[in-house]
């Protein structure tokens, strides 16, 4: 097991204060349960032991958490019987898993680690209950170590606190009581600091303003207490202060990356640590309501070996979120040992604001993955020689007309796709052209790319829910208003056809509008046939149907010469003069002096082209539609 997973399993009491939710059921119920352990025919057997209340012990729920060397983690609950015993059977004994066994009886969650030894069958486990105490002058202070490093867009700022408590119950003063009370220590940061974030020490890290206090809990024996902030890259000097004092301090910088000095510091030996040479700062304790000053500087690390020939967006709408998967391919060019910087991040993984619920792959996880201080994430490494995919995703806020993603990059990114589920949305983009339609496992996917993006440029994309279709249609409804809209498109167009020879100018014009209208029609039908939203049957009619009024239109200055078409025109002619005044007009001098004659029936159009026909005609002279 890597140090850096066990360092994920360090918090003990936050891996174990998911037995609180087992024991007031699932908060998000519907969601995919936690995979179980990694099995095997090993067995974990243990107990609870209260040394005055045994009682606390009978009945409890327990939580069985495994975490593999690649970062997948797997869950198990048991409950105890009358004397406090819990047994949980089936389990791998590989010893690159790494276990946790957790309970929470009360206010107070508990836990103890291990792994199975090699060949190792059972693994016997006893875990000690305590009530606890608000008395926090149990707490002792050890010594505090301060490391300054380079992230992505700032200086990340780390506390470990090492914390001691010599008696045999927990230190823990509860939220009610923390008004007035002395906190286990206390950490003013400095004016410039941001994103601040609690790695170690649960809950009762609190940050109120600039001050940063630990209320526990703190168990018997030896914990340290992590918590971490950023500072803009251009920050110079920055002070901290310690309104209860500190421990003797270490601050440590990566060589060659940042630069620290202080007059309240002394050099010491530089530290190895990752592979990374770290120059040390000691220092004295200090007073309560003392503080320490620093002098930074910042120099740009060495150009990452690593690039990114290309990355997927996959975007799903529902109803309350948008639903956004990451896929970057990252090429670690040459041969050797895998790459890896503890100092500086090798690529940073921008997540846009708002973000909620961050997943990552268990290969990204194994790169060495870390939150910066700007909320973006880190990769550090290993990252092997060669081609390696990582993977996150993540949930941002929706209304009811849709919901938007703006994204950047951090490296050159010759080729982004852009794959959007096509469950009745619009993509709105101006830097990604559309392509063809996608279909992966029986879905459809709008599919937007662009190429050669540069670091830092902003891409956006908009998703536009699609408003309700109305009922009874059978074709889709983008097939239907397509139609619709080609229908009025003839309508319109038929008055200017029957027009005379001083509107024939027109006709070419319009017939060529009408021309490239039913090309991009039939493009349409295509994509909406490839996306389902048009049946084979649907499909092939309304393709026929626009084929033939495209022969239609080649064939009508032809048949406008011919003499059937010459009398048609005659013919269109007569019937519109029989109409009488146009809407909004006048009428002729001829027609105010004529007397009323009887009553004309109305004249035909062809539906198909607006052409006069006769009553007697079956079809059209002009187009060949069946009236």
């Amino acid at each position: 097991m890597n140090a850096r997973a066990r360092a994920a399993l360090a918090p003990c009491l936050l891996l174990v204060s998911a037995v609180a939710f087992a024991q007031q059921g699932d908060p998000h119920a519907g969601r995919s349960p936690a995979p179980d352990v990694p099995a095997g025919s090993a067995v974990v057997v243990g107990r609870l032991v209260h040394p005055t209340r045994p009682e606390a012990a009978a009945n409890a729920d327990v939580l069985l958490y495994a975490l593999s060397a690649d970062g997948n983690a797997g869950l198990r609950q048991g409950r105890t019987d009358a004397s406090g015993r819990f047994r949980f059977e089936g389990v791998s004994n590989a010893p690159d898993v790494v276990y946790l066994v957790g309970a929470r009886p009360g206010e107070i969650p508990f836990g103890t680690r291990f792994s199975f030894k090699a060949g190792e069958r059972e693994h016997s486990v006893e875990l000690a209950l305590s009530d606890p105490t608000a008395d926090t002058s149990r707490a002792t202070a050890a010594d505090l170590e301060m490391r300054i490093e380079r992230g992505c867009t700032h200086l990340r700022v780390s506390h470990r606190h090492r914390i001691e408590n010599r008696g045999d119950r927990v230190v823990f003063v509860a939220a009610p009581e923390r008004a007035g009370a002395k906190p286990i220590f206390e950490v003013e940061l400095p004016a410039e600091a941001e994103g601040f974030e609690a790695v170690a020490g649960g809950d009762g890290i609190a940050l109120d303003g600039r001050r940063v206090r630990f209320w526990g809990p703190l168990y018997p024996g030896e914990q340290t207490i992590e918590f971490g902030y950023g500072l803009p890259l251009a920050t110079a000097s920055f002070e901290t202060g310690f309104p209860s004092g500190a421990p003797p301090i270490s601050v440590l910088a990566p060589n060659g990356v940042v630069a620290v000095s202080s007059d309240a510091l002394r050099g010491a030996s530089d530290r190895t640590v990752k592979d990374q040479r770290y120059a040390v700062l000691h220092g004295a304790a200090t007073a309560a309501g003392g503080s320490l000053a620093l002098a930074i500087t910042s120099t740009a690390p060495a150009a990452s070996p690593l690039r990114t020939p290309r990355a997927e967006l996959w975007l799903e709408l529902d109803d309350a979120a948008l639903e956004v998967d990451e896929r970057i391919e990252v090429v670690a060019d040459g041969d050797g040992a895998p790459i890896t910087s503890a100092a500086a991040p090798l690529l940073c993984l921008p997540v846009p604001a708002g973000a909620g619920e961050l997943r990552f792959s268990s290969e990204t996880f194994a790169a060495g993955l870390r939150r910066d201080p700007s909320g973006d994430l880190a990769i550090h490494g290993p990252l092997p020689r060669g081609s390696s995919q990582l993977a996150i995703s993540y949930r941002l806020p929706a209304t009811s007309e849709g919901a938007s993603l703006a994204q950047t990059f951090d490296r050159a990114l010759p080729l982004l796709s852009v794959l959007v589920a096509d469950n009745g949305v619009f993509a709105d983009t101006t830097r990604l052209h559309r392509r063809s339609s996608a279909r992966v496992d029986d879905r459809s996917y709008l599919h937007l790319e662009a190429f050669s993006i540069e670091p830092g440029e902003s891409i956006e994309v908009g998703l536009r829910r699609t408003p309700p279709a109305a009922p009874g249609s059978r074709a889709a409804p983008a097939g239907f208003a397509l139609l619709a809209g080609l229908a009025a498109f003839g309508f319109l167009l038929g008055p200017l056809r029957a027009r005379d020879g001083a509107r024939a100018s027109a006709e070419p014009e319009a017939a060529s509008l009408e021309r490239e209208a039913i090309v991009r029609s039939l493009e349409a039908l295509d994509e909406d046939l490839e996306t389902g939203k048009l049946s084979a049957e649907d499909h092939a009619a309304m393709r026929a149907s626009l084929r033939a009024r495209a022969a239609a239109l080649l064939l009508a200055p032809q048949v406008a010469r011919s003499p059937q078409g010459r009398e048609a025109t005659a013919q269109r002619g007569e019937a519109e003069r029989s109409v009488g005044p146009r809407e909004g007009g006048q009428a002729s001098e001829a027609d105010q002096g004529r007397a009323p004659g009887p009553p004309q029936p109305a004249p035909k159009f062809c539906s198909a082209c607006g052409a006069g026909v006769r009553p007697t005609d079956a079809f059209c002279s002009q187009c060949g539609n069946k009236l």
